[in-house]
């Protein structure tokens, strides 16, 4: 029995592009797009911070920066950090001197973070930005997701925010950038400008 050519052809293209994609995957980094706030949350960790420079790694596959910390939002920890790490994949971040907001995970006792934490240069952030750094904590009881079409058009409270096409309940990414969700006192959650 012999397999139709159209359908050799096919299975030989699926093959070729899987294996692309593949590697495309292994190569890259792919971060889903989260709102700060979110990734303040989900994070153990949150600082402003001065890069000082890089310095000899002493652990595996780990790149190290030697900082001064500046303020501990969000703080799980309670030793000083000197220094902090970044993977050496393809999803770790390089940085220069100067000061960022920085966010990560708190691993074997070191704080490692990466391309899709918040890696912000500090004199990038607007000064509303850098206001809502206090209330993002206070927001962690609420979840932050992405609406589209109907499901952005809810009446009934939520323990949620959300971000799609901007109306009464909802706000585009933009303008999310530039608040925070928080908790009212009837359980609910809404943005806050």
């Amino acid at each position: 029995m012999s397999v139709p050519l159209s359908v050799a052809v096919t299975l030989g293209l699926l093959f070729f592009l899987s294996a692309g994609l593949n590697e495309q995957v292994a190569e890259g980094c792919t971060c889903l797009q989260r709102h700060p706030q979110r990734v303040f949350c989900e994070s153990d960790i949150v600082i402003r911070a001065k890069v000082i420079g890089n310095v000899a790694s002493t652990l595996p596959n780990l790149v190290a920066f030697n900082i001064k910390v500046i303020t501990k939002y969000k703080p799980s920890i309670k030793k000083d950090i000197r220094v902090i790490y970044s993977t050496k994949t393809s999803c770790g971040a390089h940085l220069e001197n100067g000061e960022y907001l920085l966010s990560g995970n708190i691993v074997d006792g070191v704080m490692v973070f990466g391309l899709c934490d918040l890696v912000w240069r500090w004199d990038q952030l607007s000064s509303v930005q850098k206001g809502n750094l206090s209330m993002y904590q206070r927001g962690c009881v609420c979840e932050i997701t992405s609406c589209t079409g109907a499901s952005c058009l809810t009446k009934k409270p939520q323990r949620k925010c959300l971000i799609g096409v901007k109306n009464a309940l909802s706000l585009d990414y933009e303008d999310a950038l530039q608040a925070v969700c928080l908790p009212c006192r009837d359980g609910s959650c809404k943005w806050q400008k």
